[in-house]
């Protein structure tokens, strides 16, 4: 190859690393993220009916493939103890501070010791967790604990290398390059949905499938890696031209400054504690990311109660049915958790920062927006689901009495972002793990008296209502208790998910008087926050636009 043409590739190269390792603004962060999450989201739903209609002669390995996605989703956090959730909250500290580099360093080796050990522990213990997981009473023939085995390793595999990626992921996160994060996610989601095609089409079985998955990941994994490596090495430059979010918030609001400062000044005044922190500073990293990682998994276990009890009691043919419809609850899920992670990391810039009530004014704002967006979606959702579920094959078409638990069950999630945020502001993520822990047990105890007359519709209910009175005890008792200052009106939006128990006409009307009234009165959204909203919505549309514009129009 010529040396100019060497030249102008390399030149090239660095140009498309260096718009990609750009930060941006929390609208601008937004403008990146929201529309990657919905693509990867979209395209993951289309993989579920292509994997759903490729397996449809073999229903029980869909079934087994969502067995082996439970476990692997479970296993994940634990196998570096969370140590992603700590990154996240954690890596502008060392970022602020110019260390860190030596902070990545340090905690690379840590995350590789405990993914070793901890994964060596699970491979030991596969067998147990294999009875436990795919055990059903009315297929002890069909499949041989053997192949059980082999499957429960595989998934296994997947956690291992998944939680890795995640270190990875939080450790871009918390440096806020969100256009690395969802190149990242978009590749992925791409990758696996055509290797895993094509490995169907030549073997259709659920082992196909878990090797397929553990293919791609261990690729983005090297990837991001590679990319995460260069972002540490030009932090700096980085660093000194961060965009700062004030503006949106002036922009929404000419007198913020007038209206804040003595609570701003006040702000100022917090001792700064830095020094004082700084000795073992990253255990609390650790400690912060296991705590996180308890309250993970409560919540990850409890969103697979129904479905595990479902397989238990009519087989692994009615799970693959509960699971083809998981995603309909999660698409929405996902695209608020994209919403959340980006409100959380630029919330806790302000809160570091010492502008705790601007930072408070935000993140309430920001959560009635995102809570309003996300449940009209689940309500067209739920509206319209008898029409779309034709999409799925014929047996698939029962699953439909399944939507409005599965939903029920994601909004609340969606819902529970509010106390996700401030808990961890207040450095307090255990509190997080107690409102899955009674939702769970509430969804066990009456999945298992409704799934007997209900069947399967009976467990997603379980699910969404046993959820949903776990989040509102946690949420309002801690907001209480700690005297977190909210308007009447986000305590209403909060308890929104119990609508989703009417059925769908008086539904829709009552949602949609709750919108009329949102838009039209003061009573939800006060006249600041409706300013924040459409300017932060304008500059959202505005960075998007530009996102997708050539260069130079």
């Amino acid at each position: 190859m010529p040396a100019w043409l060497r030249w102008v590739s390399r030149s090239r190269v660095l140009a498309v690393l260096a718009r990609l390792l750009k930060v941006g603004s929390m609208t601008e962060s937004l403008a990146i993220y929201i529309p990657a999450t919905l693509f990867q989201r979209a395209v993951g739903l289309g993989r579920v009916i292509l994997f759903v209609y490729l397996l449809k002669s073999v229903q029980v390995q869909y079934g087994l493939w969502g067995l082996g996605v439970m476990i692997f989703t479970l296993v994940c956090p634990i196998i570096t103890l969370g140590s992603y959730h700590g990154l996240i909250r954690y890596v502008s500290f060392y970022e602020a501070r110019h260390r860190l580099t030596q902070f990545y360093h340090k905690a690379r080796w840590y995350i590789l010791a405990c993914a070793v050990v901890i994964s060596a522990i699970f491979f030991l213990g596969s067998g147990s967790i294999a009875r436990l997981a795919f055990t059903s009473r009315y297929e002890t023939v069909l499949h041989q604990h053997r192949q059980q085995v082999y499957l429960c390793i595989l998934a296994l595999s997947n956690g291992a290398v998944l939680a890795l990626y995640h270190n990875v992921r939080g450790f871009l996160v918390g440096m806020r390059l969100y256009r690395v994060v969802s190149f990242l996610e978009v590749f992925f989601t791409i990758i696996f949905t055509a290797v895993g095609a094509v490995m169907l089409l030549f073997r259709p079985l659920a082992d196909s499938l878990l090797w397929a998955h553990l293919i791609c990941i261990a690729t983005v994994f090297t990837v991001g890696l590679l990319l995460l490596e260069r972002a540490i090495r030009v932090c700096a430059s980085l660093t000194a031209t961060t965009p700062t979010d004030q503006q949106v918030i002036a922009d929404a609001d000419s007198d913020i400054s007038g209206f804040d400062s003595a609570l701003l000044k006040q702000d100022e005044q917090i001792e700064d504690a830095s020094a004082g922190i700084e000795k073992g500073f990253f255990w609390r990293v650790l400690r912060f990311g296991f705590i996180s990682t308890v309250a993970g998994f409560v919540w990850q276990g409890a969103g697979y109660i129904s479905f595990l009890l479902t397989s238990r009691y009519y087989g692994k043919a009615k799970a693959a049915i509960f699971f083809a419809f998981l995603p309909a609850g999660q698409a929405i899920l996902s695209l608020a958790d994209a919403a959340r992670i980006v409100l959380f990391t630029h919330v806790a810039k302000l809160w570091e920062s010492h502008q705790r009530h601007l930072a408070m004014f935000v993140l309430e704002t920001s959560y009635k927006a995102l809570a309003l967006g996300t449940m009209t979606i689940t309500v067209l959702i739920y509206a319209v689901s008898p029409l779309w579920v034709k999409i799925l094959p014929m047996n698939y078409y029962e699953g439909v009495k399944l939507v409005g638990g599965i939903l029920m069950f994601f909004q609340v999630g969606i819902h529970l972002t509010l106390m996700n945020i401030v808990t961890r502001l207040h450095e307090r993520p255990v509190v997080i793990a107690f409102a899955p822990l009674i939702g769970g047990v509430i969804n066990a105890i009456l999945a298992v008296v409704w799934l007997p007359y209900k069947g399967p519709a009976g467990a997603a209910w379980a699910a969404g209502i046993g959820m949903f009175a776990g989040a509102m005890v946690v949420s309002i008792g801690y907001f209480l208790a700690e005297r977190v200052k909210l308007n009447w009106s986000t305590y209403f939006i909060l308890a929104a998910p119990i609508l989703l128990i009417l059925p769908k006409i008086p539904l829709c009307i009552t949602w949609t008087l709750v919108l009329i009234m949102t838009i039209f009165t003061r009573w939800v959204l006060n006249g600041r926050q409706k300013r924040l909203i459409i300017s932060s919505l304008v500059r959202l549309a505005r960075n998007t636009r530009n996102l997708f514009s050539k260069p130079g129009r």
